[in-house]
């Protein structure tokens, strides 16, 4: 490959990554924390980029896990960065201020005690909100290193449901994986296994 058309993909990568967006893990990536992973990137820019896995529930439910009245929400593993932290994305910028607007429908995190008293009141609801502990995070051009090197394939957000959590998400979309990647999208977690 001409080494000018090399290095203008590797400039051409910075600008690909947008908030909003869905990382699709490629099928052989070695890191336990990401095998066939499913991320929404909720944040990116110079300081890094900042996503939730979307396919890694946990057996816990919010009563289970945290102190207090909470109802009886699913939890999920949203990356390995801050797990003994809450995080969530909602729909719902107008009940909980101070959300960081992902594509001015999907929201992530705002005011925590205001979040909780609106679950608690009944008017946040398993259609509005979904709950993580931990989040997923790059530094300034990490995640555009992981890209270059194939770890990942970036696919619009709109491609799924980011409130609920869906069984097989990641084989449901393997469709959407470039075909370099699709040659090993049947292969098990752990290919060693098999």
């Amino acid at each position: 490959m001409d080494c000018a058309k090399l290095e203008d993909m590797r400039q051409s990568t910075e600008h690909r990554i947008q908030r909003g967006q869905v990382l699709l893990a490629h099928p052989l990536l070695e890191d336990q924390n990401f095998q066939q992973s499913v991320i929404l990137l909720a944040d990116h820019d110079e300081q890094g980029t900042v996503g939730f896995v979307l396919n890694d529930p946990l057996e816990y439910t919010l009563p289970q896990a945290l102190e207090g009245a909470w109802p009886a929400l699913p939890l999920h593993v949203g990356g390995p960065v801050d797990q003994d932290s809450l995080f969530y994305l909602h729909c719902r910028p107008d009940l909980i201020p101070g959300a960081h607007s992902i594509d001015g429908f999907l929201h992530w995190g705002g005011e925590y005690d205001v979040m909780h008293e609106m679950l608690t009141r009944g008017l946040l609801h398993a259609g509005h909100i979904r709950f993580f502990a931990g989040y997923s995070g790059w530094s300034p051009n990490q995640l555009n290193q992981e890209i270059d090197e194939g770890s990942w394939a970036i696919i619009p957000g709109n491609t799924v449901n980011c409130l609920s959590y869906q069984a097989n998400l990641y084989q449901a979309l393997k469709g959407h994986l470039p075909p370099d990647f699709r040659l090993w999208s049947n292969a098990p977690k752990e290919p060693t296994l098999n």
